[in-house]
């Protein structure tokens, strides 16, 4: 999608919103760009490193993710308001290689959050509030 003209990309999407409505249709989208994500999708789920690391609604989700690197990710979708002012989340650091990733929590080596637990220890996907699931050490 992103490679298409604007224009074109906003008749894309509108197809596939009237689509859905008229034929009662289910997407699997997969896609980088947060705005589409936040029109198109009734339900997000968020990967990092090839695992999913927070899972909810989309209101609920773009309200209050959860996940640092959900909340990241929010924080760089861009505003078309310029006086619109929103607080940027910085991440240390490169992605790590996917083929080799750090122990614990996959994120642990960029996230602004991340404390002891987060480098030796895995967290499981669990749901943390209605309907909203995140694998992190700080809920």
């Amino acid at each position: 999608m992103s490679a298409l003209d604007v224009c074109v990309q906003a008749q894309v999407l509108s197809l596939l919103r009237e689509l859905q409505t008229d034929f009662g249709l289910t997407y699997l989208f997969i896609s980088h760009d947060l705005s589409v994500i936040s029109n198109l999708c009734d339900r997000v789920a968020v990967m990092y490193l090839g695992r999913i690391v927070e899972v909810a609604d989309s209101q609920s989700l773009f309200a209050g993710a959860l996940h640092p690197y959900t909340q990241a990710l929010i924080a760089a979708i861009p505003i078309p308001d310029p006086a619109v002012k929103k607080q940027a989340v910085a991440l240390k650091g490169d992605p790590p290689n996917p083929a080799a990733p750090p122990s614990g929590c996959p994120f642990h080596p960029r996230c602004p959050e991340a404390f002891a637990k987060c480098s030796s220890e895995r967290p499981e996907l669990r749901e943390i509030r209605n309907g909203m699931y995140a694998a992190c050490w700080l809920y």
